[in-house]
């Protein structure tokens, strides 16, 4: 998230101002409810605990950069399931009594997809038989797309017939 006030002070320190919290929010699209999202932490007694993803508080000072950017891990594994999401910053203001828009900004929606499957090679590689010719080109089909430039990847040749 970027604190467009970053030459004058980090988020957690604007706190002291107008300003009462930075979070982040989500919801599975076609839903019309928002969560907040969550972040572990180590509580002070070292035990694991967790909270709202509050880019103004006081855990996310240090995540905050000299150039305004501010970067929380969102605890997604266990909690929230796969599927179609969209995301949100809104930035919360003390209430002056006014229109509701001058005591809250929510960013543009963003959205994603949360995938916990892991691609699996489905059936053998190709061409299906049991040996191939020096420089033929092999092919092997996966459960979904995969991102090939995400990964490397290792021949082992177990045996050389000449």
């Amino acid at each position: 998230v970027f604190n467009p006030n970053h030459g004058q002070s980090k988020f957690h320190d604007m706190t002291s101002d107008r300003l009462q919290n930075v979070f982040l929010y989500y919801r599975e699209v076609g839903d019309s409810q928002w969560s907040k999202a969550r972040t572990e932490i180590t509580n002070d007694d070292g035990s694991a605990g967790s909270k709202d993803i509050d880019f103004a508080a006081e855990y996310a000072y240090g995540e905050e950069s000299d150039y305004g950017y501010s970067t929380l891990k969102w605890a997604l594994a266990n909690k929230v399931p796969e599927g179609k999401y969209e995301i949100r910053v809104d930035s919360e203001c003390d209430q002056l009594g006014g229109p509701a828009d001058m005591d809250l900004y929510s960013t543009p929606i963003l959205s994603g997809v949360i995938d916990w499957t892991r691609p699996e090679q489905y059936g053998g590689a190709l061409p299906l038989r049991e040996s191939v010719l020096v420089g033929e080109e092999l092919a092997v089909v996966f459960t979904e797309p995969v991102r090939c430039e995400a990964f490397d990847l290792a021949v082992t040749v177990d045996d050389i017939d000449v």
